[in-house]
């Protein structure tokens, strides 16, 4: 699986100071908009017993366990254990890098140290007032490896969507390539 790349996790208006489960790559996640406005990601699971945090709630930007009520911030660190003074060193989730860009949010799945702003795709059309876009959620029970290829590869377009959005045009369009 590609890792190091950014991933749309869903769209900026969608995510708000609730707790939103989302799964990217096979791995559970739990999103939420913090206070001051920034998007926070982290594994959905509890560092205690391993509890899906996203069942949780969020309390002043923390997320308490819905199991035995420790919080995790923003960072992934456990901030608090009730009945406990003594927090372990140990006890924290991964927390991943994220972006609120062209109302998108966007994770980045791989190495921390690797995640790099500047190569977030330029859909600047998703908020530009001078584009009409359209936009929404596809939930589609296959690999999306599947749905890379059919989106990527037009050439079966006028083919198999013939009495729709196919046409003889996009079957004779010339291809080119060049190397980047």
């Amino acid at each position: 699986m590609l890792r190091n790349t950014w991933y749309a996790a869903c769209f900026s208006k969608d995510l708000a100071a609730a707790l939103m489960p989302r799964r990217i790559l096979d791995e559970p996640l739990v999103f939420y908009r913090a206070t001051a406005g920034q998007p926070v990601a982290m594994e959905d699971r509890c560092p205690h017993r391993s509890v899906p945090l996203s069942l949780g709630r969020l309390v002043d930007d923390t997320v308490r366990c819905t199991y035995h009520g420790i919080r995790i911030d923003a960072t992934g660190a456990c901030v608090r254990v009730p009945c406990q003074a003594t927090i372990p060193g140990k006890a924290r989730v991964r927390t991943y890098p994220v972006e609120d860009r062209h109302g998108i949010v966007w994770i980045w799945m791989g190495a921390a140290e690797k995640a790099d702003a500047t190569r977030i795709p330029d859909v600047f059309f998703f908020d530009d007032p001078a584009w009409e876009t359209c936009a929404g959620y596809h939930h589609i029970a296959a690999d999306y490896r599947l749905m890379n290829d059919n989106l990527l590869d037009l050439s079966h377009e006028s083919f198999l969507h013939d009495k729709t959005i196919g046409n003889e045009a996009v079957a004779e369009a010339p291809v080119s390539t060049r190397a980047g």
